[in-house]
């Protein structure tokens, strides 16, 4: 079997060090977690045109023909002072497996400075030779560069081994085999490297750019030697093989979380006799023995979230793009469209449901969120609580699709673990959009979980005057000396009211145009400071703006809180916040420039 050739790359100018390759990704996330969504969200983007895509995670022991193959062929040389030759050198050596079929493989180019057409693949010079590369697919859900970063941080010695069969023409087909690793910046032979490697054909001038996959009957050779899963006869997709996991706390611990990832992220791709067109087939293998991953029939909170995605699926189905009928179940959710009314704008649709959830549930913590997915990949984004909220019908569970034409903003709001929408980087109106959706959202969830009639006949008539005197600290509706000062850069309003509570009003100011980015909006900063018994306090916001100080708007969209900015400088876009008790922090209410704004701060234990 032939040897492969060991080419690190040395510094350059403009090079980043693997150590910063690998931080790419952050650390919100749990290693496990991190490693499914990532990689099977890359899977997913990946598949091929009408074939239900394939997902399997499999845990083995290498076996000593595979560990000799790797040792001997792929790995003969490696920087000795390295995790990986530490690996090697033991008597056995753990991995992880992931592989996908019905997947396009890793086709394009295997150099990374051709130029290509706009429409032809780049796959394979985006996952082995580049970091952070753009998303392939339109409204897909990951990223080849990123999802790479995180297959790398789940191998405690930083190195992939790669195996992918592609489809060059109709009948004909070709198989990839490299090897790949970051690792921390190293010197060698007093030389320093980056601690990006790649173990393959090195090219005739030994430029790393160029280093060349084995192809064709070697390929073959090496991937059914190193991998559990072959391809058959017709089959393209990707295999990836992670040596010496890092298992923080323990295998069986990783295994766990790995199977709950499943039903927590993908739920929606497994979904019972749904379009083929949403399907995915996964799979978690341990020692060649397949484990029962949770579904609807285990788990009243999935078979609740199955429906509210029916439901909106139905609500947004157009004739061009047809949903077939829902299940009976779908019927019993709510789905309330989500507008932003300056722009007039259809944002998306939320489903939500009762959830009775019985002791025992496997996800009986997931209750009382809503899920939050975009349109086309429905891959969740995030399970958002809402736990301060006034509840009168029990457990529940909410999920939440924008329409097609925004999914490319809510996309934008993610970071690269797709774990999140935050607006606070997006341009003015896109901002305003995103931040829109997400506020509405916690209306339509505070409605539906207290019913204005229920609310109403809980609540005296000075209900309204309790309200204000529970909360404190009262920014009043600003007079026409307030909206003039508005318009001085640095101007500081004084028409504050402050009580005792636990949110107190130390100040506000306005935030000059050229800090916060719209000319067409301003920024009040406000400086406010939390006191409490307890240790933290969660802060809600009340906002509402007037003409001239007159009439009020009532519920709109054009006053909204852009960002909370904690004592630390941490940022964020949520409808509230939880700080420690005793902390200064800040609060930018975003409105329209020249209108008078009636802003409160309601302080509560958390």
């Amino acid at each position: 079997m032939m040897t492969l050739d060991w080419v690190a790359k040395p510094f350059g100018a403009g090079d980043i060090a693997g150590d910063g390759t690998k931080k790419l990704l952050g650390t919100s996330v749990a290693t496990p977690s991190l490693l499914l969504r990532e990689t099977a969200q890359n899977s997913w983007d990946a598949r091929a045109d009408g074939v239900i895509p394939e997902y399997q995670m499999r845990f083995r022991t290498l076996s000593q023909d595979a560990l000799e193959v790797l040792r001997d062929s792929v790995f003969a040389t490696a920087n000795p002072a390295s995790e990986l030759a530490s690996a090697l050198a033991g008597e056995t050596i753990e991995a992880i497996e992931i592989h996908d079929r019905g997947t396009s493989g890793l086709g394009g180019p295997t150099n990374n400075d051709s130029q290509v057409g706009q429409d032809d693949s780049t796959n394979y010079r985006d996952f082995v030779l580049t970091v952070g590369a753009p998303r392939g697919r339109s409204l897909g859900g990951g990223t080849y560069g990123f999802g790479k970063s995180a297959a790398f941080r789940a191998s405690s010695c930083g190195t992939l081994v790669i195996w992918t069969r592609i489809q060059t023409a109709p009948g004909q087909f070709e198989e990839r085999f490299i090897a790949a690793a970051v690792t921390s910046s190293f010197l060698m032979d007093a030389k320093r490297y980056t601690g990006q490697q790649w173990w393959a054909l090195r090219s005739s001038d030994g430029h790393p750019a160029q280093v060349q996959p084995v192809l064709g009957a070697d390929a073959h050779a090496l991937g059914e030697a190193v991998f559990e899963r072959g391809f058959g006869p017709t089959e393209t997709g990707t295999s990836l093989l992670l040596p010496a996991p890092v298992y923080d706390d323990g295998r069986q611990a990783f295994i766990a979380e790995a199977c709950t990832a499943v039903p927590v992220n993908l739920w929606a791709k497994r979904l019972a006799d749904q379009a083929e067109r949403r399907q995915m087939t996964i799979s978690v293998v341990v020692d060649g023995e397949s484990v029962h991953i949770p579904e609807a029939a285990d788990s009243r909170v999935l078979a609740a979230k199955e429906a509210c995605l029916e439901a909106v699926r139905a609500a947004q189905a157009t004739s061009e793009n047809p949903e077939p009928a829902h299940s009976s179940a779908a019927d019993l959710v709510t789905v309330e469209e989500i507008w932003c009314r300056n722009p007039k704008k259809l944002v998306g649709h939320l489903g939500l449901a009762p959830c009775a959830v019985p002791p025992g549930d496997p996800f009986k913590s997931a209750e009382n969120r809503v899920t939050l997915m975009r349109n086309s990949a429905e891959l969740v984004v995030e399970d958002r609580e809402y736990p301060n909220y006034r509840n009168m019908i029990g457990e529940w569970v909410g999920v939440f699709k924008p329409v097609p034409e925004m999914d490319a903003d809510f996309s934008a709001a993610e970071p690269p673990t797709h774990d999140s929408w935050n607006p606070s980087a997006l341009e003015p109106a896109q901002k305003r959009l995103v931040n829109t959706g997400l506020r509405r959202i916690g209306e339509e969830v505070r409605t539906f979980l207290a019913p204005a009639d229920a609310v109403e006949a809980e609540q005296p008539a000075e209900a309204a005057s309790q309200l204000a005197s529970a909360l404190g600290v009262l920014a009043r509706p600003v007079s026409a000396s307030r909206k003039s000062a508005g318009k001085r850069r640095g101007g500081k309003a004084k028409d504050v009211r402050a009580r005792t509570s636990k949110v107190e009003v130390l100040g506000y100011e306005l935030v000059p145009p050229s800090e916060h980015g719209d000319p067409t909006i301003a920024v009040t900063r406000f400086t406010l400071h939390a006191r409490s018994d307890g240790q933290y306090v969660q802060v809600t916001p009340t906002l509402d703006i007037g003409i001239d100080g007159r009439s009020s708007l009532g519920d709109s969209d054009e006053i909204y809180i852009s960002a909370w900015q904690t004592s630390e400088g941490t940022r964020y876009d949520y409808d509230g916040i939880r700080v420690r008790a005793g902390e200064t922090f800040t609060a930018d209410v975003s409105y329209p420039d020249g209108v008078a704004i009636d802003c409160s701060f309601l302080g509560e234990d958390a």
